[in-house]
């Protein structure tokens, strides 16, 4: 899937007319949760997605209000056999989806887009904070965003510092574990509704080893929206012919090799190279990162006896139970591809559960 704040970014760059649909608050089960973006220019295929099927439908027409009226707009929805039975949506839930035009003329807009889209490939982090309504009146978009960043910040807002430090402060007290919907209170009372989005780096998977299962995974990583980056020391193997979807192929030696990578908690390290010596040789330095996950293949016995001798070469056991090894979730993988579906899906599994943590700003 296409990153969505980079498609942002080149629609608004091309003048073209568009929205974009947040999800903003959901109760009960749906099939996306709070933050997941849908965009919508005029007169071209739209982008991501909020749950498919009719409600994508419904929230195009709207989107598509939005940009003939330049403004935003809020819809409901009701996941239930009444209202969505036609679509399969059948949840149960309730979702509340924010439609806000998008300006090409608006420079504000544009920049801090650019930021945010700066500041994951640099692998930074920030909140997005963007007021919905005021006083329960929707509104543009325009000197409606802001963005914070460690001591610094892009855009304002129309209430000034007094609601910028009011937002500081929830966040510093509050750390965001997602996106969260948040009231604030104005001078004088009227109360405003902000939507506050953690921005983070995109998930990135390592993949050490250019072989069978990384050629099977590579693509698997890419539909599941992983930046994908593989890794080997030999030149006809780590050929960007091999691997047509990786974001990026290296040709580097195992040794000494993060220190050419940004590994942050949203990196995803996964070793399936061509024998122990380099599995250990990458496993080493992977356990000294902060990387949000590390796996590596081989069978419960090889795993022992490649821990057994890290530990007699004094590398504490702590660090290697930080590691996902044997690799993948068990379900009797035997060929490339049942063993890159194995890993994709513990991947995908460990996401979901570091999505959790908190963010501070």
């Amino acid at each position: 899937m296409k990153d969505i704040y980079s498609e942002i970014v080149r629609v608004l760059g091309s003048g073209t007319p568009a929205a974009l649909a947040t999800i903003i608050q959901v109760i009960g089960s749906s099939p996306r949760g709070v933050g997941a973006k849908f965009l919508v220019p005029k007169d071209s295929p739209t982008i991501g997605s909020i749950g498919g099927g009719c409600l994508e439908a419904e929230v195009w027409q709207g989107a598509m209000d939005s940009i003939n009226h330049a403004r935003s707009s809020l819809m409901r929805f009701r996941l239930d056999n009444e209202n969505m039975a036609d679509s399969g949506l059948i949840c149960g839930g309730t979702i509340s989806i924010f439609i806000e035009p998008l300006q090409s003329a608006e420079e504000s807009q544009l920049h801090i887009y650019q930021k945010i889209k700066e500041m994951r490939e640099q692998g930074k982090t920030g909140i997005l904070a963007s007021v919905l309504s005021r006083g329960g009146t929707p509104l543009s978009t325009q000197d409606s965003k802001i963005l914070f960043g460690r001591g610094e910040k892009w855009g304002f807002l129309l209430e000034g510092e007094a609601l910028e430090g009011q937002i500081r402060h929830w966040c510093a007290e509050n750390p965001l574990k997602g996106p969260r919907l948040q009231s604030f209170q104005r001078t004088g009372g009227q109360s405003i509704e902000i939507l506050l989005e953690p921005i983070e780096p995109d998930p990135t998977v390592y993949i050490f080893g250019a072989g069978h299962i990384a050629q099977a995974l590579s693509p698997l990583g890419k539909m599941a929206d992983f930046k994908v980056v593989i890794i080997d020391d030999r030149p006809m193997f780590a050929d960007p012919k091999r691997f047509p979807e990786a974001d990026e192929v290296l040709v580097e030696p195992f040794e000494g090799v993060f220190n050419k990578l940004q590994v942050n908690p949203q990196s995803y390290v996964v070793i399936v190279t061509r024998g122990h010596l380099h599995d250990g040789e990458v496993l080493q330095q992977a356990i000294l990162t902060k990387a949000g996950y590390i796996g590596m293949i081989g069978s419960k016995r090889k795993v022992a006896l490649l821990y057994q001798g890290l530990i007699d070469e004094g590398i504490k056991k702590e660090l290697l139970d930080r590691a996902y090894a044997p690799i993948g979730i068990d379900i009797h993988s035997e060929t490339p591809a049942e063993i890159a579906i194995s890993i994709i899906g513990e991947l995908i599994k460990v996401k979901a559960e570091n999505a959790k943590r908190e963010l501070y700003i």
